[in-house]
């Protein structure tokens, strides 16, 4: 089935600098960039709602049922409405960190930094702290592990959220690099580090989270990979990539490996991307454009 644009976010309503994060929650997306903007966007990508969220780049965005976090490299995570963008809550300020990745999950928040520390919000308080020992680039959660990566290797350390107190132990490396995204619950992807080749890993510890396949992004020299996304549609596992080359590809998971779904160039260097409804796909990154792409 091929890959279509289908609308485009106009020139008016677009960020004025790279677009760094997509997050598609609840029937809403939500981008934020190095203009420090959050924006709120109707899923035909008509702007619904804009704050100036930091007076830095907003690197992440993740939610909980009611609330939108931001992450940014001035230090500090905020809270906002998710209807309105309406600012509740500046959840922490330390202007000797910059904050890279948020994920939430289960109740927990998870604040990646650029020291090598995961801090960890219950109930908007915070609960405990992880060292990874390398600045986290991405961040993923899938109970009871947390994933973090940079460069060089992924790395995954199991937590136990239960206590008064946070417990961790680091379990396993991953030679890799940013980005990293789950496919369902069974599946890890993330790039090789030479930044060409996407890596297809079991989620399962049983197995050791073996290596399942390793495939190059695509043809041309200029391939090094931005963005990730994993989604399960119904019974469907599939995985999305993009960067420097402006091509958004899809690929099927069949039979523990990956396999060719199709591609289409959205004219953009992709930063992020993030899927919505059922075969719906967002794509963002250079100079604040935001694209989606339907599979017919």
């Amino acid at each position: 089935m091929p890959l279509t644009v289908a609308c485009r976010a106009g020139d008016a309503d677009k960020h004025d600098k790279d677009v760094n994060a997509l997050l598609f929650h609840k029937g809403k997306l939500y981008s934020a960039g190095d203009d420090g903007k959050i924006k709120l966007w109707s899923l035909d990508l008509l702007k619904q709602a804009e704050v100036q969220g930091h007076v830095a780049p907003v690197y992440s965005l993740a939610a909980s049922d009611d609330t939108l976090y931001s992450s940014s490299s001035d230090g500090s995570i905020k809270l906002y409405d998710l209807n309105t963008l309406q600012l509740k809550q500046e959840l922490t300020k330390n202007e000797n960190v910059e904050y890279w990745r948020v994920r939430y999950f289960n109740g927990h928040l998870f604040v990646g930094d650029n020291e090598g520390n995961v801090s960890v919000y219950k109930n908007n308080a915070f609960y405990g702290l992880v060292n990874v020992a390398e600045p986290v680039k991405d961040l993923q959660v899938v109970e009871p592990y947390v994933l973090t990566v940079q460069d060089t290797d992924l790395v995954i350390t199991e937590v136990k959220l239960d206590g008064e107190k946070l417990q961790w132990n680091q379990d396993s490396n991953i030679p890799g690099r940013a980005p990293v995204t789950l496919i369902g619950s069974g599946y890890i992807a993330l790039i090789a580090r030479d930044g060409k080749e996407i890596l297809l890993h079991s989620a399962d510890k049983q197995t050791g989270f073996k290596e399942l396949t390793k495939i190059v992004h695509g043809s041309k020299d200029d391939r090094i990979i931005n963005a990730l996304a994993g989604v399960q549609w119904g019974n469907k596992l599939e995985l999305f990539s993009g960067g420097w080359d402006k091509i958004l590809r899809k690929w099927n998971v069949q039979n523990q490996s990956l396999a060719d779904g199709g591609s289409v160039d959205v004219d953009i260097v992709i930063n992020s991307i993030a899927t919505g409804d059922q075969d719906q796909i967002y794509a963002a990154g250079a100079d604040g454009h935001i694209v989606r792409v339907d599979v017919r």
